[in-house]
């Protein structure tokens, strides 16, 4: 049986399901005995996708469109992304500012875009990470950076 993302109520320990997460794109999704999450296909298992609970996976695969709490914006963000696109900036910067620390480092004008870029401390993780809101007429894009903030290396 072959369930789509938002049918997925809930799985025991060590079981799994096949769940098509996009069109004629089945997966598996198995919870391991630690009770975390496991999305791979089925003919090459070593490439992992890990979810925490069930609910990052329904915001990433799903229609679930729903804020989360945010403890490392850098491993969170391509779920942030997902719920971004549904928010306006101020929201987002928002929610951002109730799990941690919101600074502004500098701001640009290119070409009619303002480009902002912001470090973001979280109150859980006690990570610094790095992001940026390019806006235009049309609306807002954030990019996240992959690294933490400490890791991300210098040139001098």
């Amino acid at each position: 049986m072959i369930l789509k993302p938002m049918e997925v109520k809930n799985l025991k320990r060590g079981k799994w399901i096949d769940v098509e997460v996009y069109d004629g794109d089945v997966r598996v999704l198995r919870r391991n005995y630690c009770g975390v999450y496991e999305l791979f296909h089925r003919d090459n298992p070593r490439k992992i996708e890990y979810f925490e609970d069930l609910q990052l996976f329904k915001i990433r695969y799903g229609t679930l469109i729903k804020k989360f709490p945010l403890t490392n914006i850098s491993k969170q963000r391509l779920e942030i992304y997902k719920v971004a696109e549904h928010l306006d900036l101020s929201s987002l910067l928002k929610w951002f500012s109730t799990y941690g620390i919101v600074n502004l480092k500098k701001s640009i004008n290119i070409d009619g875009l303002k480009i902002d870029y912001y470090l973001w401390s979280s109150d859980a993780d006690a990570c610094n990470c790095e992001f940026q809101i390019i806006e235009s007429k049309d609306g807002y894009t954030i990019n996240i950076s992959k690294e933490p903030f400490e890791k991300i290396k210098r040139a001098s």
